[in-house]
């Protein structure tokens, strides 16, 4: 046996410094074992003794449950390393956002997971018996029952997606080149191909609304033979309802060599101000960068501000500070876990602070609740816990509601009343997970379990490796859309799924 376990090692050794952050498309582009996360080559583990207990090394080296369930989710990691501590910037230029006060809740203590008492439908069904709702509740709503079908909408996997303010159309972004906009009364879609000529590819991150409606923008970078740019595209909202979408993004002239644009959020209401964009170098040393973009020319002017981090960063939410100010949580997860939190108290010069001192594990995605009071992420390695920034820090780890599942994303209503986790197909029978939490109920008995039944029949056809990558809930009702797919060595298949919440505000038309 420990002959087997030194042969993996030296077997693996060479695999690990040559091949490791590799440009790729799909899993086969990577030397076997390896598999492709997010455009670079990467592997977990040469045995399973490198995995956490009760997992195993699969075939392409990630640590996996023995019931086929993935514990590490894209982008399936190399470990989590701690923060390198926080540094000072120099130069920063004050956002000029006004400061409020809100209330804060206190904590729960955490008992167990609740799974969902309603029946969801994994097909197509009537939508009948929705009432109405004149808007979203004050207090805590009751648990939801969840209806799921799949959109023919078809094209690669989906990984990003965003209404717009006022829900009549969706804009879906595939992992690379493809966007699609989706008209919700028609039911129809308009696909749009950025790709960039030549061989390049453009990877999409992330999509956003101006609060206007006028228009969104699209980040990503393009990468050419291993060396990406950042790049940003503007969506014209009048040229995408006029049936024109092929005519309607237009490339900015703000690029950055050696940067991945990675996410790009407004503040929230009632802050006004430009929107802020997160960007992080795609090789060890990482640098994350925040810069505020000028909406009128479509550059970056006012905030500037650098800081070195442990792990690429992928996401960022606003959060206000222990005095009601303003600030922005961001959330690393690339070959490794960070979660630094930025913010403006007192006189320039203004610094970053670390993350907390027990690492969150590997984090990729965040969200803020709409008051700004706060925001939830989930730390993806091992067994997963749902953790919560709030006034200037992370709670304890300790406090965290636990959720065993492949999770790593999260999105809230509108309304901030409910929001949905959601990661990798996995378990038997399969199932697409997803957990909604409702606002202000801290303690896993408070989840619910409101997965997709039936994921591995029609209409979804998924297996294990299959995605849930994004949510969007649609304003003005209680459902949604999630996108997500999978890559491989055989190409790639999007997933749209709508969602509906029985009982509430409808959001028209039968599901």
């Amino acid at each position: 046996m420990r002959s087997s376990l030194l042969l993996s090692l030296i077997l693996a050794a060479p695999w690990l410094g040559a091949c490791a952050g590799q440009e790729c498309d799909l899993n086969s582009d990577c030397p076997n074992p390896g598999y492709c996360a997010f455009g670079r080559c990467e592997r977990d583990c040469a045995a399973d003794f490198d995995c956490a207990d009760g997992l195993v090394c699969s075939e392409i080296g990630q640590c996996v449950s023995p019931n086929g369930v993935d514990a590490a989710t894209p982008p399936h990691d190399s470990g989590v390393a701690r923060d390198s501590g926080p540094v000072r910037d120099s130069g920063l230029r004050d956002s000029g956002v006004a400061m409020d006060s809100g209330l804060r809740d206190s904590g729960l203590r955490d008992s167990g997971l609740a799974s969902d008492s309603g029946l969801r439908d994994a097909g197509i069904g009537s939508d009948s018996g929705i009432t109405s709702d004149a808007g979203p509740p004050t207090g805590p709503v009751a648990r939801g029952t969840y209806r799921y079908g799949a959109l023919p909408i078809g094209g690669g996997e989906g990984i990003r997606v965003a209404f717009h303010p006022d829900g009549s159309y969706a804009v879906i972004l595939e992992r690379y080149d493809v966007i699609h906009v989706y008209d919700w009364a028609t039911r129809t879609t308009q696909t749009v191909s950025l790709d960039p000529p030549g061989s390049p590819h453009v990877y999409f991150h992330d999509v956003t609304f101006d609060p206007s409606g006028a228009f969104a923008y699209v980040v990503g970078a393009i990468s050419d033979a291993g060396a990406e740019t950042g790049v940003l595209f503007r969506l014209d909202d009048a040229m995408a309802r006029g049936g024109m979408a092929s005519a309607a993004f237009t490339q900015s002239s703000e690029t950055r060599a050696g940067e991945r644009f990675a996410a790009l959020e407004y503040p929230l209401p009632p802050r006004t101000g430009p929107p802020v964009l997160l960007s992080t170098t795609t090789r060890s040393p990482y640098i994350a960068r925040l810069r505020e973009l000028d909406t009128a020319t479509d550059t970056f002017m006012g905030l500037v501000t650098a800081s070195p981090r442990s792990a690429g960063c992928m996401d960022l939410a606003f959060a206000e500070n222990e005095f009601g100010g303003w600030g922005i949580v961001v959330v690393c997860g690339i070959n490794g876990g960070d979660a630094p939190y930025y913010t403006e108290i007192g006189s320039p010069p203004y610094s970053w602070r670390p993350g907390p001192s027990a690492t969150l594990g590997n984090v990729y995605r965040a969200a803020s609740h709409p008051s700004g009071d706060y925001a939830l992420a989930i730390g993806a390695s091992g067994r997963g816990n749902l953790h919560r920034f709030e006034a200037g820090a992370w709670r304890a780890g300790s406090s965290s509601p636990s959720i065993s599942r492949g999770l790593w994303g999260v999105t809230f209503q509108e309304g901030g009343q409910r929001a949905i986790a959601y990661g990798q197909a996995g378990g038997t029978p399969l199932t697409a997970p997803v957990v909604e939490y409702r606002h202000d109920l801290w303690s896993s008995a408070e989840l619910t379990d409101v997965s997709i039944p039936g994921f591995d029949a029609a209409p979804y056809l998924g297996d294990s490796s299959t995605n849930l990558n994004d949510a969007a809930f649609r304003p003005g009702c209680d459902g949604g859309l999630l996108v997500g797919g999978k890559s491989d060595w055989r190409g790639t298949r999007g997933l749209v799924i709508e969602f509906r919440i029985e009982g509430l505000r409808s959001c028209g038309g039968t599901l």
